[in-house]
């Protein structure tokens, strides 16, 4: 038993070694992944100075544009009043014009109406009398 005993302890030492070994090594992998998280951690706090910038560029470039829209939009829109107001006085002069050409066509068929009545009363008195004269002159023969 004795001689197991010293096979035993080297084994055990052995072993011992192993473990604590491994424990440190693994312990130094978990410390390099920890400063390199630290160091990209790091590095991502400096860049977020410079990313701020890029989002604050891009806001007031976003307003910029939004400000040049609403003015433009403005724009229409006193755009569109005044069209909408030359459109009602077109209209106005449109109505006007159309009563103006119906006035003028009513006339037009008055003065007509006038002429052809003048004309076919002179026309009758023309041959009433021719009429008459002739219907005298055949009693005067008679």
């Amino acid at each position: 038993m004795d001689k197991l005993r010293y096979i035993r302890i080297p084994f055990l030492i052995l072993i011992l070694l192993t473990s604590t070994t491994l424990l440190y090594d693994s312990g130094r992998t978990a410390h390099a992944g920890y400063f390199t998280d630290m160091y990209n951690n790091i590095k991502e706090f400096t860049e977020l100075p410079s990313e701020i910038n890029e989002i604050k560029n891009s806001y007031q470039q976003t307003l910029q544009e939004l400000d040049r829209a609403r003015l433009s939009t403005e724009m229409y829109q006193k755009q569109n009043a005044d069209l909408a107001e030359q459109n009602q006085q077109l209209t106005k002069m449109v109505e006007q014009l159309q009563a103006a050409e119906a006035a003028r066509e009513r006339r037009a068929e008055r003065i007509k109406t006038i002429v052809i009545t003048g004309v076919a009363l002179l026309a009758g008195y023309f041959v009433l009398t021719r009429a008459l004269r002739y219907g005298m002159s055949r009693t005067n023969r008679l």
